[in-house]
């Protein structure tokens, strides 16, 4: 091997021996140590995949047909696709400082960015500043004048009790100490925010059993602002087959999901993953539908997918979105 290619060698498995590790210590958060010689791209510190997955902060799969990497925490799931700037939180597309990668085989993702959309905020990234210059922009932002008010509505009514928190446009990164909740007329308020482009997040995980939603981009410069409403989305669940089951012996069977309150209208879809493309659909008014089985092929695998809407077409839930675990099933070979 030539003295470069052998120095390149090097320097690459120096790396990969120094992979990011998770300690916790008495009294102090957790603390993730990216790698060693691959640690910024962007300004963005980034750590590898399989560090995180084995620390157990997250769980992570890789989809080689798509190129994406996906991690997931509780009903949290963040989607990934290698290259791009664009990931999705849920069903919630959003902007990544950097964009994920894959270095000798193995996925890295930028550490801060994935951390917060995991609900990890607690844990520290060495080389981030310190926790004193953030308590420092904490008190700098409460030094801000402006409000922004709004409402959270469910099928176009005000919905209780639902946590928002405030994020800024660009990368989706929370805002420390600016969380609220609605009250009994849905409405919300965030105090003393500084000047800068921002956006009101519902998160699903502060709000379990809901899509992701957030407002369009508002700009604060000093004074009050309404917001856009945000109208909410359940996520209903597969209840018969459940997700991952192998079907066997039938040429039709009836399928059943969760109702969705206040919807009076069902749209099922059967979705060749493979493809992308449908091969059965439904309408009905019911959360059950008769599926077709015997226009899918035996020993393939399956998706099934659920819209919810109200008498006027406007969405009420549904089944995961993207960047969520779908719904799945499969047929045995006879």
């Amino acid at each position: 091997m030539p003295a470069l290619g052998r120095w390149r060698y090097l320097k690459f498995a120096l790396a990969t021996a120094f992979a990011c590790w998770v300690t916790a210590e008495a009294g102090a958060a957790a603390v993730v140590r990216p790698t060693v010689g691959l640690l910024k791209a962007h300004g963005t510190i980034l750590v590898w995949v399989r560090d995180l997955e084995q620390s157990g902060l997250t769980r992570a799969t890789f989809d080689a047909r798509t190129q994406t990497l996906t991690l997931a925490r509780g009903n949290v799931r963040l989607a990934m696709r290698i290259g791009s700037q664009t990931a999705y939180l849920n069903a919630l597309p959003v902007r990544v400082p950097a964009p994920a990668r894959i270095i000798g085989g193995r996925g890295m993702v930028p550490a801060r960015f994935a951390l917060d959309a995991l609900g990890l905020h607690d844990v520290v990234v060495a080389g981030e500043p310190p926790r004193r210059a953030r308590a420092e922009e904490r008190d700098t932002a409460a030094q801000g004048q402006a409000v922004i008010q709004g409402r959270a509505l469910y099928a176009g009514r005000p919905q209780p009790g639902v946590v928002l928190r405030l994020v800024r446009a660009d990368d989706f990164t929370f805002l420390p100490g600016l969380r609220a909740r609605t009250d009994k007329n849905g409405r919300y308020r965030f105090s003393e925010v500084p000047d800068g482009a921002y956006r009101v997040y519902a998160y699903v995980g502060d709000n379990p059993g809901y899509f992701n939603r957030a407002t369009a981009t508002i700009q604060v410069a000093g004074r009050p602002v309404e917001a856009q409403d945000i109208n909410l989305g359940r996520m209903l669940e597969a209840v018969d087959p459940p997700s991952g089951a192998t079907l066997s012996g039938a040429r039709d069977m009836v399928f059943t999901w969760s109702p969705c309150p206040q919807a009076t209208r069902y749209h099922l879809s059967v979705v060749d993953p493979a493809t992308n493309e449908e091969v059965f659909s439904a309408e009905v008014a019911t959360p059950y539908a008769a599926v077709d089985l015997s226009r899918m092929s035996a020993g393939c695998d399956y998706e099934w997918r659920v819209t919810a809407t109200d008498a006027s077409g406007a969405f009420l839930g549904g089944s995961p979105g993207s960047g969520v675990e779908p719904w799945r099933f499969g047929l045995a070979v006879e």
